[in-house]
């Protein structure tokens, strides 16, 4: 069974695009790039877990985690580090090791 994903980004265009290139792996992916979106896919979606990227400002991703939190504290959350030479494609191999890594974890119960 695939996790149903919630992408959390700044570019709307760029989190498409991911989303395509993850379907490509069979995975269930939504995305939101703004509170009202999260708070949408969260109330009216089955999500899983959730990943944040990389390419927030601070501010803005802290926000986004408070919302988060008071919605959905219980929902897995994964938040990528901001690296040196990280690029919106990191999303794509870090998302798919959440992704298995749920598998897994939900394999056993």
């Amino acid at each position: 069974m695939e996790p149903n994903i919630l992408l959390i980004g700044r570019n709307s265009d760029t989190l498409e695009i991911l989303k395509e290139e993850l379907e490509k792996f069979d995975r269930n992916i939504v995305y939101a790039n703004s509170e009202e979106l999260i708070e949408s896919c969260l109330k009216n979606e089955k999500i899983d877990l959730i990943v944040v990227g990389a390419g927030l400002a601070n501010e803005t991703t802290r926000l986004m985690l408070d919302l988060i939190e008071r919605i959905a504290p219980k929902k897995e959350l994964h938040l990528m580090e901001k690296t040196p030479g990280m690029t919106p494609v990191s999303m794509i191999s870090y998302t798919n090791e959440k992704a298995i890594m749920w598998k897994l974890m939900n394999a056993t119960k």
